[in-house]
């Protein structure tokens, strides 16, 4: 692309919209690119992939299970899944992806452009409204991204925006926001898209009102128990939504989950367990919604804690697992076996590396070497989502083959204290591209780092340092494969498949798109629950 004009700030010219689409096609920024595509100016309706004509009404109920009682309405924090699909209804994006994983412009941004490697300035389209009908303007996305960078929030994208410098954002104008960085980001629109970093009005707080820009806005709330969101009817999208309202029930397991769908209790839920998947298509007015799978569910050794603390335990664990045999019984298929890396999205995944295989024989020597003959440890999990207590079973029969005993802890509190300080559990990801993963869980100041990673004598930090300064993305993949050899060499994930995303909803319910690459269930929840309805 040497011979393709730099693209500049405001320059809609040909030749600049086809360099725009291929860098988005990509997935790919570089110095000077602007996000501005053919919807930036207007609202837009989502066209319809089945149903007819999109019809207006109606209670959508949605089942979902992994909460309790601390469960939280936050547009910039998520914990568990009912968390997840509470924040989609009412908050929105500066940027978004679309269904093949792609950056996109149909958020609340006009354009977003890195006018250097170290600035980055967006750019709001006009006329978008809060629930409470103030107009969304360049304070609040400073609000907002102040609030997102405060590590005294807690928040989820603290990590991945931690290169912005909160006091060195500037207001250009009404519409217009300049980020200046401490250090050189590549990955700043990648994390404006990520659906956990909503834009909220300035005073927002997770215990105030709960106002965003969002297609429903908060009626009720009850922790454990269910949400209710009302229509916005003065959403920026023109036509949207369609439901009056949308109920998000939390459920504590699956089995009343799947029996609920099935009484017609409710209209959708999230993680069909494959058991069930017969059981729901078997019935009339039921219907599966799979999106394409780079979702995981990790096993994850922390590498500090015995007896983790020793490279060759979990080489070890990495090759006690049959993966195919994992995935088919976890899964039924659905998904594909994994290397223990993820993001396998991002054109930067390093596919190269040697494919790991069960070997009971070489498992049993590096243990011998370690010392850890006849091992026992403790495996905790929870329902937190389809797949992880499942997986965590079978790993501990499959270990017996290398004469290692598991012993499974299924607990329902595992999202209270003692996560992340726990030597070995099952934890589940959906999938963002690999530079943004490692911020969110694979780096000291990440909100989730389950591993522990990195060990304090490596270099990763510093390569990671190195990618996000990198514009040129064939140099910045260079560095990413270097990260991913040390993670698979000695990291502390142990990945055995990538799954699809397994819904089901009752045939009355229409919009969805099949085969989307989300990193939320039902397509994104229906994009927040704006693109569905009632057929």
């Amino acid at each position: 692309m040497a011979d393709t004009p730099v693209e500049r700030p405001g320059d809609l010219s040909a030749t600049s919209l086809t360099r725009r689409r291929l860098l988005i096609n990509a997935g790919v920024f570089a110095g000077g690119v602007m996000l501005a595509g053919p919807l930036a100016a207007c609202g837009g309706s989502s066209t319809a992939t089945s149903g007819g004509t999109p019809k207006r009404g109606g209670n959508f109920r949605l089942g979902v299970t992994g909460g309790g009682a601390g469960d939280i309405i936050d547009g910039q924090k998520i914990v568990t899944k009912p968390d997840q699909a509470r924040l989609v209804a009412g908050f929105e994006t500066l940027l978004e992806y679309d269904k093949n994983y792609k950056l996109q412009t149909t958020g609340l941004a006009e354009s977003v452009t890195q006018e250097a490697s170290d600035k980055w300035v967006i750019r709001l389209k006009q006329g978008i409204t809060f629930h409470n009908g103030k107009t969304l303007g360049a304070d609040d996305v400073i609000y907002s991204l102040r609030r997102i960078s405060d590590p005294k929030q807690g928040l989820f994208g603290t990590a991945g925006l931690a290169s912005i410098d909160p006091n060195k954002i500037d207001k250009v104008d009404d519409r217009t926001v300049r980020l200046n960085l401490k250090q050189a980001d590549s990955t700043i629109g990648d994390q404006l898209g990520q659906y956990y970093n909503g834009i909220v009005p300035v005073g927002y707080t997770r215990a105030g009102e709960q106002i965003g820009t969002g297609p429903y806005k908060v009626k009720s709330f009850t922790k454990g128990q269910q949400s209710v969101h009302e229509r916005n009817s003065s959403y920026w999208r023109s036509g949207l939504p369609y439901f009056d309202t949308v109920t998000i029930i939390d459920f504590p397991d699956v089995a009343a989950q799947v029996n609920a769908l099935r009484g017609g209790q409710i209209d959708a839920m999230t993680d069909v367990p494959a058991a069930q998947i017969t059981v729901v298509t078997g019935q009339s007015g039921l219907a599966i919604l799979e999106g394409q799978g780079a979702d995981w569910r990790p096993l994850c050794m922390a590498i500090d804690m015995p007896p983790f603390d020793n490279n060759d335990v979990r080489q070890a664990f990495r090759l006690i697992v049959d993966r195919n045999a994992m995935l088919q019984q976890v899964f039924s298929g659905h998904g594909r076996v994994a290397n223990d890396l993820y993001s396998p999205f991002d054109p930067a995944y390093d596919s190269s590396l040697p494919q790991r295989h069960q070997d009971i024989a070489q498992a049993k020597s590096l243990l011998k070497k370690a010392g850890k003959e006849n091992l026992t440890v403790d495996l905790h999990t929870t329902d937190g989502a389809a797949g992880m207590v499942d997986s965590a079973n079978i790993f501990a029969n499959q270990a017996k083959a290398a004469g290692v005993t598991v012993n499974v802890h299924n607990d329902p509190n595992y999202y209270g204290d003692a996560y992340l300080k726990l030597a070995f559990s099952v934890d589940f990801w959906g999938t963002r591209n690999y530079l943004p993963q490692v911020a969110n869980g694979s780096i000291p100041t990440a909100p989730y780092n389950e591993c522990h990673w990195p060990p304090k004598d490596s270099n990763y930090i510093s390569l990671y340092q190195q990618a996000l300064a990198e514009t040129d993305a064939g140099k910045r993949a260079d560095i990413i494969h270097q990260m991913q050899k040390l993670e698979y060499e000695q990291g502390g994930y142990i990945i055995p498949m990538f799954n699809n995303l397994v819904d089901a909803y009752s045939t009355k319910v229409a919009g969805f798109n099949q085969g989307s690459k989300a990193t939320l269930n039902l397509d994104s929840f229906g994009h927040g629950y704006r693109n569905i309805w009632f057929a």
